[in-house]
């Protein structure tokens, strides 16, 4: 696996930051947030393969409609939570 750990405060605060903004780009709640796997992949800064192997190892929950594919913001803060606080860089 490619996670690293948010060792600074800096480190979490950005990634806390970059939440925030999509919230307020959406105008909704985390839960009603949905990224197509482009966006998730610029989101959390990761190759086509990695989102694959997120995907393999159920670390990322998806939905795939009519061949594409997309996420919930919520359920990918609750994979990145369970990987022990760490995240993808």
């Amino acid at each position: 696996m490619h996670f690293k750990t948010l060792n600074s405060e800096n480190q979490g605060k950005d990634f806390e930051d970059q939440i925030k903004k999509l919230i307020e780009k959406h105008s909704r709640p985390a839960s009603e947030v949905l990224l197509d796997d482009v966006d998730l992949r610029n989101f959390l800064k990761i190759s086509r393969r990695t989102a694959l192997e997120y995907r393999k190892k159920k670390i990322l929950k998806f939905y795939k409609i009519e061949g594409k594919i997309f996420y919930i913001l919520s359920e990918i803060i609750d994979g990145i939570k369970k990987e022990g606080g760490k995240h993808v860089n």
